[in-house]
This record gives structure tokens, C-alpha cells and sequence, in this order.
């Protein structure tokens, strides 16, 4: 009687493919999975960043009973030279205070100035893969949000609106009172990424350039559409902190209307605090 060789350990050369095919189309299963849920938190932080904004914004209500200027300069004309704005205004608040505490604002804002090229990451969201410096805005600290400026044109070469329709524009000292609209129906920040030029942190280049830091919502500047628009790498829209601290998406094909052309659309009236029009559902 023969005896039979043992058979050798390990795989045969077809049990090795089907391993490798198996290992094959798990993994074609499981990446669009991984992707989404990659892309759903890249959303959470953007939205925690708003959520953050937003508190900040209430906090500095609460410490000097109004909200921050959209930026502060010292005239309306449109060439001022830099300025502070709203974003520089609310570091202590979005655990930024040695930051805040080594600005100089009693000079413009000198975009050669390292520390204004600081990348802050709550001003940020992580789907804007921009650069750290806005190359389209001197190279000052980018920033993805950028306030409410309301339902009306920003000023560009005319002079600045000392009373503009939004919460954030030239001096501005908006109360929470002063939303007789209601703060959960009205803009407060919104998203900016690299395809409107994004924002900046540290305020504005001069009264010209407000649209560094604050956003018109005019039906020239449909969510999404021109370089002068709240704009993101979000699919379909934009995240927007209300000025009660809620987020809320808003659909890039969110009613809107030109001004000459009552009622106003719905993005309009979002973006004006006092204009006593009933929102609705968005």
C-alpha cells in the first residue's frame, strides 16, 4: 500500500485570484461608502465652523450690545485703504484671543504682515482646498464665510451705504432688535469659497473692496452663479448661520427676484432684516 504525499500549506495559485477578486469587489463596494462619509464630515465641519460663527457673533452681542461692524473705516469713500472687519473683530470669541491680541488696530491692516496670513482653521471649510493666503485678495488670511451685507448691490466705486439692508456692512451696529424680521429668518454669514475669490479674515482692502468680507444677495449675485455671490464646493448650495445661530442649506435655486420686480424672491427677503416680508418655507 502507497501513501500519499501531504499536501503542502498555502494557496494554490487559483485560490490566490479568488482571494484577490473577492478583495476586488469588496473594496469597489465599500469606496463610494468611504467617500460618502469622507464628504459628510468634511459638511460637519464647515457646518460646525458657521455653528461657531455664530455663537461668536451672540457672545460679542452679549459683551458690547451689538453685533460687530461688517468693517470699520474712517469715511464712506471708496478708497480708504485697509480695514478691520467683522471676522478680526470676533477672534477672542472663537478661541483666537492670542491672535487678536497681536493685532495693531490702530494702523490698516498691512497684508505683508505675517500675522495676517494666519490660517485659522473655524474660518475654513475644509471642501475650499484654497490656498492658506488669498492670492485674489493680497494675500491676506482666506477665509470660506463672509457676513450679510443685505438685499442690495455692495458699494464698489461709490460711496459706502452707512444703513445697508444686511447685519454686517460700513460701521455698521445692528442689534438683535433691530431683526424685526426675525433672526431665524435672516442671514447673519454665509459661505464664500475659491470660485466667488473667496473671503478674508482680517476685514477689507478699502470701502471698495467690502466684498472681502460681506456678501451681497441682489439677484445679480444668485447664490453660486458670480464672483460677487455666497458661493461653496457643497453640491447644490450653500450652509448659512441664521441670526439665531441656526445653519441652515440653502439650494443654489432658491427663489429670487430683481428689485424692479415685487415681491421680492425669497433669497432677497432672507437677506434684509426689517423689510416686514413674511419669508416662508425655504
Amino acid at each position: 500500500m502507497t501513501c500519499r504525499k501531504p499536501r503542502a500549506n498555502g494557496f494554490t495559485l487559483v485560490e490566490f485570484l479568488v482571494v484577490i477578486c473577492v478583495v476586488a469587489i469588496s473594496l469597489a463596494l465599500a469606496t463610494p461608502g468611504i467617500v460618502q462619509i469622507r464628504a459628510q464630515a468634511r459638511t460637519n465641519v464647515c457646518q460646525n465652523n458657521l455653528k461657531m460663527i455664530g455663537l461668536a457673533m451672540h457672545l460679542y452681542h452679549e459683551t458690547y450690545l451689538t453685533f460687530p461692524p461688517g468693517w470699520i473705516a474712517k469715511d464712506t469713500k471708496p478708497a480708504t485703504g485697509a480695514c478691520f472687519g467683522w471676522g478680526a473683530s470676533i477672534l477672542p470669541f472663537v478661541d483666537q484671543a492670542p491672535l487678536y491680541n497681536k493685532l495693531n488696530f490702530s494702523a490698516p491692516p498691512d497684508s505683508n504682515n505675517p500675522v495676517l496670513q494666519t490660517k485659522i482653521a473655524n474660518y475654513r471649510c475644509p471642501d475650499d482646498t484654497s490656498a492658506d493666503v488669498n492670492p485674489v485678495r493680497d494675500e491676506f488670511g482666506t477665509s470660506n464665510y463672509s457676513g450679510n451685507y443685505g438685499d442690495v448691490a455692495l458699494p464698489g466705486s461709490v460711496d459706502a451705504n452707512p444703513k445697508a439692508s444686511g447685519i454686517l456692512y460700513w460701521n455698521s451696529k445692528v442689534r438683535v432688535r433691530d431683526i424685526t424680521d426675525g433672526t431665524s429668518f435672516t442671514f447673519l454669514v454665509g459661505e464664500r469659497c475659491i470660485s466667488s475669490a473667496a473671503a478674508i479674515w482680517v476685514g477689507v482692502r478699502s470701502n471698495q473692496n467690502a466684498g472681502d468680507n460681506v456678501t451681497a444677495c441682489n439677484h445679480a449675485a444668485r447664490l453660486n452663479t458670480v464672483i460677487d455671490s455666497f458661493s461653496s464646493r457643497h453640491a447644490n448650495g450653500a450652509y448659512f448661520a441664521m441670526c439665531d445661530g441656526a445653519v441652515r442649506f440653502v439650494k443654489d435655486d432658491i427663489d429670487s427676484q430683481e428689485a424692479a420686480n415685487p415681491p421680492k424672491g425669497i433669497y432677497q427677503k432672507l437677506a434684509n432684516r426689517n423689510d416686514g416680508q413674511v419669508v416662508g418655507d425655504f
